[in-house]
């Protein structure tokens, strides 16, 4: 095709593709995350949202290739592309009311797998259009960027390649730098400003969609006054602290009585702290029958090995109840160790040790205290994530094929 203005230049094409597909791998990521405190992160949400973002991809890609062919005109793609950017960067805005309004009608509705089917429909209402948008992008700039037959696979390989680098990229920047560092919400915003950016300059070049241009930065700056927020529990206005790690949303709420950790806005407890002592009430007190169960070993000379330490619960009440024995823990989070000693009152000089029997496995699976926080790592990334780490001890038995007879 025979272009003016930018699109002479195939760069700007291929730079629309490679900022399309790390604009669909960073959303997906921050879906992840958006729907996690309320549905948790487990291997079923995850599904969720994979499936619905590649339903919604597969979509974009027939309507774009379509499009494309019945009117070949770049200003409409870069359209789509605005919009996908302003719906993205309401997401942080109006995202968290929407789940909890498909939540609250669909409890009173659906008995049976309410987690499948809120997270799914949360899914279809929040990122399938968007995504739909951008999955148009692709087979729009084929039809673009190939001028003839004799360099159309080059031509088509190198948009793929771009696109790929940038899901890459888009798949590493938000989960180890921008949720992190600035949460999910600002982390939405970023990329929907990427996206806005790339159409303002087509559009500037090409000297055409002056309102457009002035619409969509309006909204996305009222986005950014309205959606910087990381507060999932909104209706909640007395938590200690909220907030979110390379990992997990984490909460710590307070009473008189306790100080919790979740990781959950609607449910779940991960660690708990009692002010004044006593048992928890919960499974942590069922585990306290553990040590009684070593035969001929007084408690007091015991060595514990707390995997998924969490803020230091079940620590906390071996000391209380079983005195001064000797406990090591593993927390993968580090935040969650940050929060430990700033509010459940844990040690600052807690060692952390891992016991070789881990390392006849390729991959762990650590937890803070609840199966959906599971993360799968090697055992050379769990020593170097883990807090305070110490060394490798020897202390299970029984893990040896010698030794099981």
């Amino acid at each position: 095709m025979n272009h003016s203005g930018i699109l002479k230049n195939k760069l700007f094409l291929y730079l629309t593709e490679f900022f399309a597909g790390m604009s669909v791998m960073a959303v997906e990521l921050g879906a992840s995350r958006l729907l996690a405190p309320y549905f948790s992160s487990s291997q079923i949400v995850w599904t969720i949202v994979i499936g619905t973002i590649m339903i919604a991809m597969a979509l974009g890609n027939i309507y774009g290739g379509k499009s494309a062919d019945k009117s070949p005109n770049p200003d409409k793609l870069y359209g789509r592309i605005l919009i996908a950017a302003i719906w993205i960067a309401l997401i942080p805005v109006v995202g968290k009311y929407i789940i909890l309004g498909i939540s609250a009608l669909l409890i009173f509705t659906v008995s049976n797998n309410f987690l499948i089917i809120a997270a799914f429909a949360a899914c279809m209402v929040i990122f399938v259009f968007p995504l739909f948008l951008l999955g148009t992008v692709t087979p729009s700039l084929v039809k673009y960027s190939v001028d003839s037959l004799d360099d159309s696979g080059q031509t088509v390989g190198t948009l793929g390649a771009f696109n790929t680098v940038g899901s890459i990229i888009g798949t590493f920047v938000p989960t180890f730098v921008t949720i992190p560092a600035v949460g999910t919400s600002i982390t939405f915003l970023i990329f929907s400003g990427i996206l806005i950016l790339l159409s303002v300059i087509y559009f500037i070049c090409q000297h055409t969609g002056k309102k457009k241009i002035a619409a969509s930065v309006l909204i996305f700056i009222l986005c950014c006054g309205l959606g910087y927020s990381d507060s999932f529990a909104f209706w909640q206005k007395d938590l200690t602290y909220e907030g979110e790690s390379i990992y997990n949303y984490l909460q710590v709420s307070e009473t008189d009585r306790q100080v919790v950790l979740s990781t959950n806005v609607l449910f779940g407890v991960q660690s708990l702290y009692m002010k004044e002592g006593g048992l928890t009430g919960m499974y942590y007190d069922y585990a306290m029958a553990a040590p009684l169960m070593v035969p001929d070993k007084p408690v007091e000379d015991m060595d514990v090995l707390i995997l998924g330490m969490g803020t230091g619960t079940y620590a906390t009440q071996c000391r209380k109840y079983f005195g001064d024995m000797n406990i090591e823990g593993v927390e993968i989070d580090e935040k969650i160790t940050e929060l430990s000693r700033e509010y459940f009152s844990l040690p600052e000089d807690v060692k952390v040790y891992l016991d070789v029997s881990m390392k006849r496995f390729e991959t762990v699976f650590p937890a803070a205290g609840s199966s959906n926080s599971a993360v799968e790592m090697t055992c050379d990334e769990l020593e170097r994530y883990a807090s305070n780490f110490a060394a490798w001890v020897d202390v299970c038995k029984g893990w040896r094929p010698e030794e099981q007879g």
